[in-house]
């Protein structure tokens, strides 16, 4: 019988609108990047006028989830279990049965009082993010305007995903921001703040992979591509 032979053709990845949120923002780091006017990027409309510049204008907005790193508790717990008296072989069971079942209770929250004391990513706000050249708008819907100058450091820590420190009103924060405008959100970041920063230089802000996934669908020019990402 003849052995059937396999294609060694991968079936390729659809082009989706994360790819065109990705492709629009390489357009638009290709623009900071060689000084070109951000006026002439279409503005989008938002229910609230930018708080950072005067005639401040947005050209991204979408979904988000701030995440703050925190413990949920401080480790401390309590159990409260009704204590059965009785005498007798039944009673001497119930209480028997009493006590083990104190033990397991007291037991599941020491562990979950310790989990609970842990740090970990807690989701604090959602929202929709607003970018400009100027800063980006956390609108939750309270309206929370955040100058590049009031971000102390970023970088993309995965797909969609930018981790951001900075001084607020109320002290330092240290969140991550997950939006398909992540990427959006650094390099404009860098562009206005730290230019040297090694993610923006050597293009590793985009997800791996992502460049040749676009060439192969023929969506991003070659100018368009970002310095460093090949």
């Amino acid at each position: 019988m003849a052995r059937v032979r396999k294609s060694a053709s991968i079936a390729e990845a659809p082009w989706t609108y994360r790819d065109e949120v990705l492709s629009y923002t390489c357009q638009l780091a290709a623009l900071l990047e060689n000084g070109g006017d951000p006026a002439e990027v279409e503005e989008v409309l938002a229910p609230f006028p930018g708080r950072n510049v005067a005639g401040e204008r947005f050209w991204a907005s979408g979904p988000v989830v701030v995440s703050d790193f925190r413990a949920l508790g401080d480790g401390s717990w309590s159990v409260s279990t009704p204590f059965v008296f009785g005498t007798g072989a039944l009673g001497v069971g119930l209480v028997a049965g009493s006590l083990a079942g104190s033990a397991v209770a007291r037991s599941r929250a020491r562990r979950n009082a310790a989990a609970a004391a842990t740090p970990r990513w807690v989701p604090i706000e959602n929202g929709a993010l607003y970018l400009s050249e100027h800063g980006f708008h956390l609108y939750t819907p309270q309206v929370h305007p955040w100058s590049w100058g009031g971000i102390t450091g970023a970088a993309m820590v995965a797909p969609a995903v930018v981790h951001v420190a900075g001084n607020s009103k109320g002290g330092p924060v240290s969140w991550l921001l997950q939006s398909d405008w992540a990427e959006l959100l650094f390099v404009s970041w860098a562009h206005a703040v730290h230019p040297r920063h090694p993610q923006l230089v050597t293009g590793q802000w985009l997800p791996p992979g992502w460049v040749e996934h676009a060439r192969r669908h023929r969506q991003v020019p070659g100018n368009a591509l970002p310095a460093g990402s090949g």
